[in-house]
């Protein structure tokens, strides 16, 4: 009862107005050049009558090799969370594409998803957004990512790629070790392929790229969702957990039990993303 009642009033209190009429979509929406390509996004708003909305990137998986923005579109049947549905809470939402690997090995995903934040900060006039108010949420790959990017800088977390919060479904944290946990390199290559060498060939590379080497105590609340047998090792996320703890930056770290990954766990991991959401972009 209490979480309905929360995810009912969530537009309240993101101070935001009541309206009956529905979020739009705007497809397509360029916001980056790079590299000879022309990177998009997807805006889902919600309706004129809700201002001064907070914001969410979403960050789609993939295993940094595959995917696009339409996993969160209204009807796609993998992911059922969708952005209308957070649009329809109250949230502007933007899934962005990034480039993927092999063709663009790390840190080119790290750095569009970055910039895709900086673009939504720069046009937040255009959508009514709260500036300071934008937060990050990824899924597999994406998580990774939304937690790279949450972690990356330092300061405050109202300027350039900062967010102020962030939400990691099943994304790996520490590559170096993510092949290992799970009994070697030949189960999971799309690893090796996103960073383009083996850790000991580049340990740096593989440093850079996971977000438990970057934490510090001005990183944004995150809330870490992971299964206890999944693709993506429930060490991965204990790990990312005891940093925020050492850094004394506030998350949550949430377990379900099985193998599933990702948006198959989605039923029991969305109260907490709401509340999470609802608490820290207030």
């Amino acid at each position: 009862m209490r979480l309905m009642a929360a995810i009912a009033t969530l537009p309240v209190a993101l101070g935001l107005a009541n309206s009956h009429a529905g979020p739009r979509i705007e497809r397509n929406v360029p916001y980056r050049q790079v590299g000879g390509a022309t990177l998009t996004l997807d805006a889902y708003l919600p309706a004129p009558a809700i201002s001064r909305r907070a914001a969410i990137i979403f960050v789609h998986g993939g295993g940094w090799r595959a995917g696009d923005k339409s996993a969160f579109a209204p009807g796609e049947p993998v992911f059922a969370p969708t952005a209308l549905r957070f649009a329809r809470l109250g949230f502007a939402v933007f899934s962005i594409d990034y480039r993927l690997a092999p063709a663009a090995p790390f840190s080119a995903a790290a750095s569009d998803v970055s910039f895709a934040v900086r673009w939504v900060r720069g046009h937040a006039a255009n959508f009514d957004i709260v500036p300071r108010r934008i937060g990050i949420f990824g899924v597999s790959a994406g998580g990774n990512l939304a937690a790279l990017v949450a972690t990356e800088g330092r300061g405050s977390l109202d300027r350039g790629a900062r967010v102020r919060a962030a939400v990691s479904w099943s994304g790996p944290m520490n590559l170096a070790l993510f092949d290992t946990e799970l009994g070697g390199p030949a189960r999971h290559p799309f690893v090796e392929s996103y960073l383009a060498c083996r850790p000991t060939r580049c340990p740096s590379r593989y440093t850079s790229a996971s977000p438990v080497n970057h934490v510090d105590r001005s990183d944004p609340p995150m809330l870490i969702a992971n299964s206890r047998h999944e693709i993506v090792p429930l060490g991965q996320a204990e790990e990312m957990a005891r940093r925020l703890t050492n850094a004394h930056v506030p998350h949550e770290l949430v377990v379900v039990s099985g193998s599933r990954h990702a948006a198959d766990y989605e039923a029991e991991v969305w109260g907490a993303t709401v509340r999470f959401l609802l608490h820290y972009l207030q």
